[in-house]
Parts: structure tokens; C-alpha cells; sequence
């Protein structure tokens, strides 16, 4: 416990709709969720946190039980964004480290990660934090129940029957070798004794790519699976349906790299094999789906990756080093502080996000079924999310929801591209074009600009 912290934030609620369709309104609010000191080489002070717990965050403090309840400020390092995982790291500054073990009772218990490729169902752990906003660390005992393996878009989680609740968030899971098993992360609303943990090896990936690399992410296939049949058998020249079909393969992706192609077999990865529904085959993985997906995001970006493949009917082997997937042009952008924005004739003007398209569901619903049919194109779209009344724009009656895709006849992806042909038309009218059809003439310059 003396290795385990609160956090007490101070910052902006990155769910409110009205600060995702205009980025200059800021909703302030204030919270709290754990953390623990982690043991990483000789580095002293870092906090292993969730990212939701930190994500947004304006002024970060922790307190301790060791330091009765003095508050000391911490430090972003990095988070991921997108909580997938939800992961952050933050630390205490050396005048701050300095302080705190100034006025500690006791010295810090710097948690060590434990390997945890063999963790079974029944395993006892303790969850530890600050539910509730708790000023002493609770501890709920409980067991590994489960595992939810991960897909394209989300990483592997455990499932305990420990109480994990609001104010846990960001706090270990300890097994009864001190060590920790993973990071308190959520609970399931509405069911009983079901929260999630999310595993140390996925943890101990991003602190990796974090210090060293400063990217908190995973590396990705790069493509498309699709499961294997026998109904293929003729078709791919298999002798039976064993590994998962590539259905199509990303540019400038790992499986680009591999020199995968669509319709190649994915038989292994690693050495580690697959079934034709993509999980792995073995018996320590008998009751535990662990999956093609798992497996990719384990090895370390920059690392070499070996695939074995069927092409053809023939077993190949390739390799290549492991890399994020590349991103598309629709993304997401939860941290407030990074939304850009174009105010003009009377618009707020953003590329567009997965939180507009979520908050697009309460305005209209229609325009938002346009924004879900462009959501893999390779470029940036750009959306109009606010309009004010009497301006230039609500007069020509243009809705929230408007996707541009010209400006004067030119097309425009990109706020930068926008606010370059404004430029250049400083004094004149610019013509901007939906992809809709609908189109608005402004003269750029004018006070209402």
C-alpha cells in the first residue's frame, strides 16, 4: 500500500458534446483515481495511472498515505489517448520527489510488473486504490474469472470478481507474489463482481514506448483477417482450414512490409499458431482466447516479426519489423486542448473526429450517417460544428454537419489548406462547396469573418 498514491485532478470534461462541437468552450471539473510507484530500471518517481484518470487533466497532485494528506504536483509524461489501453504515466518532479520523501513515514514501495503469460482463471489477486474518494487505500480481494482477448480495435483485459470502483481506476492488481498483475481499469454498470484489468505485459509496452520512444502505441497488422473454412480448401490450395485469410492488406503497413498479399494464410506468428478462427493453438491457451491480435500488439515496435503463410498452397516464411497501423484520415482527438479549429463567417470549422460523429447522434442523426460512410478515407474531412445565429452562415442556412470538400473549385482536406486559399483571397469571396452539393459564397475579410 505504501507504493500505492490518490490523484486528485483538476481539468476539463472531455465528454460534454458542447466542447467537442466548439473547442473553445471548456467545461471545468474535478476528480480523483489512483496510481502506483513503478519499479522501471533506475528512473524514481513515475506514477503508472489510467489515461481516463489523467486524459484532460489542467493541474495533477497525488497523496500518499505515507505523507499523511500533503499534496505534491505531478507531470504528464504520456498517455494513450484513445484509453486503448488505458494507460498514462506521470511523474513527481525531483523538487517534488524531494519533498515527499522529506515528510514520508516510510520509504516508497516501487511496484514491480509481473509476467503474467501464465496467469489462470481461480488466480487470487488484491486490488488496491481509493474508491470513492477514499483517503486511505482500500483493498478488495478476489479472483482472475476471466479473459475478453482483444480485437482490431481494443487489447486484452482480465476479468476479476474484485470490487473495483469509481476512484480505483489507474490502482494494481497484486498477486500473492507482491508483483502486479495489471491496472484497475473499469467496471461493468448494471452486472455484479465484474471488473476489468488491464494486463502488465500491455502496461510494460507502453511505459516502454513511452520513455524511450514516446509513442504509446501498439504495433498493428496493417490489414484485414477473415476467418478460414473448409469451403476454401480448393480455393486457397489448403489441405485444411488452419490459420485466418488476409482479406486485404493497408498501404505502407506491417503486412505491406511482410510482403503479405490478400488471400495469403496467416499460419504463425512467432512461432506462436493459429486456428482458423485466429486463436491461438496450444495447450496452455485450451481455455484462454487469446488471439492473433494479442500477439501483434506484444511485440515491441522497431522489433523484426517472422509470419509463416500459405500462398498457394505452399508454406512461406517473411519477416519484418513491427509498426502502428497507419493512420487514416478520420481519427480521433479526445484531448481537448489539441482540437484546431477555424472560426469563419460565422462557423466553427474542425477536421473531422470520432467524438464529432458520436456527438453528431443527438443533432442530427441523418448527418451523421453521411459522416459514418467516409470514416476509412485516407484523407481529413472537414465538418462544420457550430454555427451562431446572424452570421453570414445562418443566414445562408447551413446546418451543423456540413462536410466541405472545395474551396473555390479547389478541393480542401485539411483547416490548413482552408485557411491558405482565405489568404489568398483576403479582400474576395470564396466559394465553399459541400459534399452534398450545398454551397456558400463569403466575402472573406468582413468583420462577420
Amino acid at each position: 500500500m505504501s507504493g500505492v498514491v490518490q490523484i486528485h485532478v483538476e481539468g476539463n470534461l472531455d465528454e460534454d458534446s458542447r466542447s467537442v462541437m466548439n473547442p473553445a468552450i471548456r467545461i471545468p471539473g474535478a476528480w480523483s483515481g489512483s496510481g502506483f510507484f513503478i519499479r522501471y530500471n533506475n528512473l524514481k518517481g513515475y506514477i503508472v495511472t489510467n489515461a481516463h484518470v489523467v486524459r484532460n487533466a489542467v493541474k495533477i497532485k497525488i497523496s500518499s498515505m505515507l505523507t499523511s494528506e500533503e499534496r505534491f504536483e505531478a507531470e504528464l509524461v504520456g498517455l494513450v489517448k484513445q484509453l486503448e489501453p488505458d494507460v498514462a504515466l506521470i511523474k513527481l518532479s525531483d523538487k517534488e520527489l524531494k519533498r515527499f520523501d522529506s515528510l514520508a513515514s516510510g520509504a516508497i514501495e516501487y511496484l514491480e510488473l509481473g509476467e503474467v503469460s501464465r496467469l489462470t482463471r481461480g488466480e487470487k489477486i488484491k486490488a488496491i486504490g481509493y474508491p470513492m474518494g477514499m483517503v486511505e487505500p482500500n483493498i478488495s480481494g478476489g479472483e482472475i474469472t476471466n479473459f475478453v482477448s482483444g480485437s482490431e480495435y481494443s487489447t486484452e483485459r482480465f476479468v476479476t470478481d474484485a470490487a473495483i470502483n469509481p476512484g480505483n481506476s489507474g490502482g494494481p492488481s497484486v498477486s500473492k507474489d507482491g508483483k502486479v498483475v495489471g491496472l484497475n481499469t473499469a467496471v461493468m454498470l448494471d452486472a455484479e463482481n465484474i471488473g476489468f484489468i488491464t494486463p502488465a505485459g500491455f502496461v510494460k509496452i507502453i511505459i516502454d514506448n513511452l520513455l524511450q520512444l514516446n509513442e504509446p502505441f501498439f504495433a498493428g497488422l496493417g490489414g484485414k483477417l477473415q476467418k478460414n473454412a473448409a469451403n476454401f480448401n480448393a480455393l486457397l490450395k489448403q489441405s485444411s482450414p488452419k490459420g485466418v485469410i488476409v482479406a486485404s492488406v493497408t498501404a505502407n503497413g506491417f503486412l505491406e512490409s511482410a510482403g503479405i498479399q490478400s488471400r495469403d494464410v496467416i499460419i504463425s506468428i512467432n512461432g506462436i499458431e493459429f486456428d482458423r478462427h485466429g486463436i491461438i493453438i496450444g495447450k496452455e491457451e485450451q481455455f484462454r482466447h487469446k488471439n492473433i491480435y494479442d500477439v501483434i500488439k506484444l511485440a515491441p515496435i522497431g522489433k523484426e516479426v517472422e509470419l509463416t503463410y500459405i500462398r498457394n498452397g505452399e508454406t512461406k516464411t517473411t519477416a519484418a519489423n513491427a509498426m502502428r497501423n497507419p493512420e487514416k484520415g478520420i481519427r480521433s482527438h479526445p484531448i481537448i486542448s489539441e482540437r484546431e479549429y477555424l472560426e469563419v463567417f460565422g462557423m466553427i470549422i474542425q477536421e473531422l473526429s470520432f467524438e464529432i460523429i458520436e456527438a453528431m447522434r443527438a443533432i442530427d442523426a441523418n448527418a451523421r450517417i453521411d459522416m459514418l460512410q467516409i470514416i476509412d478515407q485516407d484523407k481529413p474531412v472537414l465538418t462544420v460544428t457550430d454555427v451562431r445565429q446572424g452570421t453570414p452562415a445562418d443566414d445562408m442556412e447551413w446546418p451543423v454537419g456540413e462536410l466541405i470538400v472545395k474551396a473555390n473549385d479547389q478541393d480542401v482536406h485539411s483547416l490548413n489548406e482552408l485557411k491558405t486559399i482565405l489568404n489568398e483571397n483576403k479582400n474576395g469571396k470564396v466559394l465553399l462547396e459541400c459534399r452534398n452539393g450545398r454551397i456558400g459564397y463569403f466575402q472573406v475579410g468582413s468583420s462577420d469573418t
